[in-house]
């Protein structure tokens, strides 16, 4: 193998790598209620990472019949953003915001720290979304506008 094979050889896998990675850290996983996604968001952010979640989300959106979105920004922390101010990731949560409605579907954020949702609100960036303290907060929210119960069997 000559040098230019092995260097495409190792930006290939380089490549494979950073979409497994991309795969861990927003898991697309379907809910106990139905036509509901949740999507916890993991690692640190940048700019282009939030992008790609983004398209990662629309197009699971696209391809299923999804009717409400959970997105979980518990593990994202002031120190998890890197290369990105709160005021841009603020922006960028808004676009998914509005992404996700454009799609037809209903967005709820959980997680949230403190820190986020006051930068957030002090940029002036109006989410048009739900929220919810945690994951099992929305989950029981969705349960309870969609009629359903947990039965014991």
């Amino acid at each position: 193998m000559n040098k230019d094979e092995y260097i495409k050889s190792l930006e290939k896998r380089i490549e494979e790598y950073e979409a497994t990675i991309a795969d861990m850290t927003a898991p697309i996983i379907p809910s106990i209620v139905p036509q509901t996604i949740l999507v916890p968001i993991t690692g640190l952010l940048m700019a282009e990472r939030f992008e790609k979640i983004t398209v990662k989300i629309l197009k699971h959106i696209k391809d299923h019949d999804i009717e409400f979105a959970i997105i979980d920004f518990t593990d994202i922390t002031v120190e998890r953003i890197e290369r990105m101010c709160l005021v841009e990731l603020g922006q960028q949560i808004r676009n998914l915001t509005e992404s996700i409605h454009l799609m037809g579907v209903k967005p709820y954020f959980v997680g949230m720290t403190p820190q986020l949702i006051k930068e957030i609100v002090l940029s002036g960036i109006e989410l048009n979304a739900e929220t919810h303290a945690t994951f099992q907060a929305a989950l029981k929210h969705l349960m309870k506008i969609n009629n359903l119960v947990f039965q014991k069997i």
